[in-house]
């Protein structure tokens, strides 16, 4: 295998891992490449804040001691990281954008940041995030704003923001997301990267932030853990590495997710559903414009006149139940924000909705998981008949910030998105990304190209329930087939 002659930020993980296996670069090298990178373009975008770079260079220097005496190496050897600052990684800050956390340095990593650093990974740095992961744009009262590298004046997306825009603007090889509320998708989408939101259960998350930390509590019915990355391969090699039992219950079982239904892109039946909820004109367009490409390439692509489920109901429970789970978390000066908020606002208005469902009872709870399951259900009926679905990610692009009314949920409730030229309430920009994640599905967002207005858009490529391998598979067979991730237009 010849050399990369591109920049070494410009290179996925998979490539890294080739160029260090080879020899051809070290840990160290890269490392101090990817920290001269940052420390040269990232105060204009603030994706990194927090880092060790000492810790770092212990790590790298020992992978390269450990290479160069022949010992097995582990599968991410030597890969310069960053990892969502909603984790916790022992020898940094982790706090999730929270004031109080400001000065908070686990003694130990979260599960999944352990898993990486087993496999090899090097990790220097934390990427911003919203306070309390609640928002899709990434800014908090610690570290401020992250700005798009594709456009300062917009966002990133949240709550993995600081996480995609240090992927797009060459500051980390791969990265550590999570998502509740599309939360790895979003970014994904408004940066122009690869993301991954797993089927529920089968990425450990202990050690993420929410819950705070010491506190333990059962897992929540929507959240995940999962990689971001430059291209669709390297999702499947992270996930190979962060799939598995928590370690309080690998003494009872294993995972393993079944393989990819197709090898072949015209071998897929893939439906197409855009009319569920808003999505702009034009963001729908490029859509199409990618069916129409992977028709040419042999896909089997129906365009759905009827989704698998009716996506009203799903909105309605997905909203009960995020917001159940947001309220059961909350302290009561927030809850008592949100009905401040709804008497301020019209009879059955959004605000007054989700007042409601931050407050909701225990029957109304137990009623919505039990349609949660029934959706599980209908979406399990539909992919008997369809591997995969492709939907918007979001309602738009990456949107001009909106960041001077205050931080979290309540402050949300009063903005607006405009979607084709009609105002929409901002928080509806969780229809899209919710529609899967009520279901449990995994969900792939690959890139497919930059729209009229400069900014990149992406799409949701969604399996049965874990089929993951499927997703990813689809996503890296269209790299093979139109090309892969593009860099964000910076100086260096």
């Amino acid at each position: 295998m010849t050399a990369n002659v591109r920049p070494p930020h410009q290179w996925t993980a998979t490539e890294t891992l080739a160029e260090l296996a080879a020899r051809r670069i070290g840990a160290v090298e890269l490392l101090e490449h990817y920290v001269g990178r940052r420390s040269a373009l990232d105060s204009g975008i603030n994706a990194v804040v927090a880092t060790d770079v000492d810790g770092a260079l212990r790590a790298a220097r020992d992978i390269d001691a450990r290479r160069a005496s022949g010992a097995p190496m582990p599968p991410l050897a030597g890969l310069t990281m960053t990892i969502k600052d909603s984790f916790e990684v022992a020898g940094m800050t982790a706090t999730c954008g929270i004031p109080a956390l400001a000065q908070h340095r686990p003694q130990r990593d979260a599960e999944a940041v352990a898993a990486l650093r087993d496999a090899g990974a090097v990790i220097y740095g934390k990427t911003n995030c919203p306070l309390g992961v609640s928002d899709h744009q990434s800014y908090n009262p610690i570290f401020g704003v992250t700005r798009n590298p594709w456009d300062a004046a917009r966002t990133v997306g949240g709550s993995s923001g600081g996480s995609a825009a240090a992927l797009t603007a060459g500051f980390s090889a791969l990265e550590l997301g999570s998502d509740i509320g599309g939360s790895i998708r979003v970014p994904s989408h408004y940066c122009g990267v690869y993301g991954h939101k797993p089927s529920w259960g089968i990425v450990p998350r202990r050690g993420h932030i929410p819950p705070m930390p010491g506190a333990v509590v059962p897992p929540t019915p929507l959240a995940v853990v999962g990689p971001m990355a430059r291209c669709a391969a390297d999702l499947e090699l992270a996930l190979a590495v962060l799939a598995k039992a928590s370690p309080d219950e690998s003494a009872a079982w294993s995972l393993a997710l079944p393989p990819p239904r197709h090898e072949a892109l015209r071998e897929f039946r893939v439906g197409v559903w855009l009319d569920a909820y808003p999505v702009d004109g034009a963001y729908a367009a490029a859509i199409e414009q990618f069916v129409q490409a992977l028709s040419r390439e042999g896909v089997r692509v129906e365009a759905l006149r009827q989704g698998p489920v009716d996506a009203t109901g799903s909105w309605d429970a997905y909203l009960d139940l995020l917001f159940g789970v947001i309220g059961s978390g909350a302290p009561e000066q927030e809850l008592a924000a949100y009905r401040a908020a709804a008497q301020g606002a019209a009879a059955g208005s959004f605000a007054a909705r989700l007042a409601q469902a931050t407050a909701q009872p225990l029957r109304q709870w137990v009623q919505r998981s039990a349609q949660q399951a029934m959706l599980r259900q209908q979406w399990a009926q539909f992919f008997t008949g369809m591997d995969l679905l492709l939907c918007p990610v979001a309602m738009t692009a990456a949107f001009p910030h909106q960041t001077d009314d205050g931080h979290g949920p309540v402050p949300q409730l009063k903005r607006t998105l405009t979607v084709s030229g009609t105002p929409h309430p901002y928080l509806q920009n969780l229809m899209w990304s919710g529609l899967v994640t009520i279901a449990n599905l995994p969900s792939t967002v690959r890139p497919i190209g930059i729209g009229a207005d400069g900014l990149p858009l992406g799409v949701q490529i969604v399996a049965p329930y874990l089929h993951d391998r499927t997703a990813i598979r689809f996503a890296a067979l269209c790299d093979e087939a139109f090309g892969a991730f593009q860099l964000a237009p910076l100086p260096l």
